[in-house]
C-alpha cells in the first residue's frame, strides 16, 4: 500500500512539473526591417524562453497585411510595423489593438528618412522636383509625408507621385522610370553602395519642424490577446523590452541579427542609423499626436484621432 501511495505521489509530481515547464505559445507577426530588431534579439538571446513563451515568428511583407492580421486576431502581437498603419486601423476598426512600444526619433533630428536620385542626376535640391516623378512607399501616409516635406520648399501638387513597393524602388530609379524617391533607410544606403543612386537630401523630416520628433514604428497587441491572455501579454512585453536593453548594451552584436532576419548585407547592418525604441511610460505622447495632426492636414486620414488612447501600459 505504501509503495502504491509513493508511486501515485511521484506521478502527480511529474505531471505537475510537466505543466510548470510547458511553454505558452504566442504568435508574433513582424516586418523584416530594422525597427523589428528587439524582437529578433529577444528570440536569439532566449528572452522569450526566459518568460516561459514558445514564440512563432510570422514574417509579413506589408504593413497593411500585418495590421489586418492583428485586428482580425490571427496573430497575438505585431512586433513591428509603421504607426501610421495603426492609425488607419484605429479609424476603421477601433479598439482592436493597443501599442506597447514605439520606434521614434527622440528629437527633431531625423536619422532614417532620405531622398534619393540617380547617381548622375542633375537635381540639386527638393525645389528641383517640380514636374518630376517621385516614388514613395505604397499608402496614403507615405505620399502625405512626402507632400508635407516638399510643401516646405514648394507646391507639392506640382510633383508627380507614384507608389512603389520597397523592393522595386532602386530598380525603378535605375531604369529612369522615376527621378527620385522618398524612403527610410536602408534603401538610400543600398542605392548608394550599388552605384545607382546618391542622396538628394538626408534627414528631410527635419524640415517639418516637429520638435518632439517623429514616431515611425509601433509594437502592439491584439485586443483579443489582451482580453484572453493578459498575463502572456506582460511576458511578451517584458521579453521585447529585454531586447531593447540588450541592443543598448551590445549594439554591434545585435546589428548582426539584421542579416539573418532582414536579409541586409553586413556593410548595411554595420552602419545603418538607429532611432530609439521607447517604452510607453517614457513616451511623450504629444509627439505622435503632432505627427498624426500633420498627416491629417495633408489628407492622409479622413477622421481626426486622439492617438493618446491607443497605448498599453
Amino acid at each position: 500500500m505504501k509503495k502504491l501511495v509513493v508511486v501515485v505521489l511521484m506521478l502527480l509530481v511529474l505531471m505537475t512539473a510537466g505543466k510548470t515547464v510547458s511553454a505558452e505559445k504566442v504568435t508574433i507577426g513582424h516586418l523584416p526591417i530594422v525597427p523589428s530588431l528587439p524582437t529578433y534579439v529577444a528570440m536569439e538571446k532566449g528572452f522569450f524562453a526566459e518568460e516561459g513563451l514558445e514564440v512563432e515568428l510570422v514574417p509579413f511583407q506589408s504593413g497593411t497585411a500585418i495590421i489586418d492580421a492583428l485586428v482580425a486576431g490571427r496573430i497575438d502581437a505585431n512586433c513591428m510595423s509603421a504607426i501610421t498603419g495603426h492609425w488607419f486601423a484605429a479609424q476603421n476598426a477601433p479598439d482592436k489593438f493597443k501599442i506597447f512600444l514605439v520606434y521614434a526619433a527622440g528629437s527633431n533630428v531625423d536619422n532614417t528618412m532620405v531622398v534619393v536620385v540617380k547617381e548622375d542626376s542633375p537635381l540639386q535640391g527638393l525645389q528641383d522636383l517640380k514636374g518630376k516623378k517621385v516614388g514613395t512607399f505604397p499608402g496614403a501616409t507615405s505620399v502625405a509625408l512626402a507632400k508635407a516635406i516638399i510643401r516646405t520648399q514648394m507646391d507639392p501638387e506640382k510633383v508627380i507621385f507614384t507608389e512603389i513597393p520597397p523592393p522595386n524602388l532602386i530598380p525603378v530609379l535605375a531604369a529612369g522610370q522615376i527621378d527620385a524617391y522618398f524612403s527610410p533607410e536602408p534603401f538610400g544606403m543600398l542605392a548608394v553602395s550599388s552605384g545607382i543612386g546618391r542622396y538628394l537630401q538626408k534627414s528631410p523630416c527635419t524640415l517639418l519642424g516637429l520638435k518632439k520628433g517623429i514616431v515611425g514604428g509601433a509594437f502592439s497587441f491584439s485586443a483579443t490577446f489582451l482580453q484572453e491572455r493578459p498575463e502572456l501579454a506582460k511576458k511578451v512585453k517584458a521579453a521585447i523590452e529585454k531586447g531593447v536593453d540588450y541592443i543598448k548594451a551590445n549594439e554591434q552584436e545585435s546589428r548582426g541579427y539584421l542579416g539573418k532576419y532582414a536579409q541586409l548585407p553586413p556593410s548595411v547592418t554595420a552602419q545603418i542609423p538607429f532611432e530609439k525604441w521607447i517604452t510607453i511610460k517614457d513616451l511623450d505622447k504629444k509627439a505622435p499626436q503632432h505627427y498624426f495632426d500633420l498627416l491629417y492636414k495633408e489628407g492622409a486620414y479622413q477622421k481626426d484621432l486622439d492617438t493618446t488612447e491607443l497605448y498599453y501600459e
